[in-house]
């Protein structure tokens, strides 16, 4: 399966529990499995949207 038809699975999936994924998650997220940002810059970042979208 691709990336991309990875990210669209697993948004449906959310969907069907009334949850949707920002632009700013996938983007983070694509950015970590195409490998442009570490786990460690991964993790740090997850934690700024964390709080930001709180």
């Amino acid at each position: 399966m691709s990336r991309d038809k990875a990210m669209e699975y697993a948004k449906a999936t959310l969907a069907l529990e009334e949850l949707e994924v920002s632009e700013k998650q996938e983007t983070l997220i694509l950015d970590r499995l195409n490998n442009k940002i570490t786990e460690a810059e991964f993790i740090e970042r997850a934690k700024k949207l964390i709080i930001e979208l709180g």
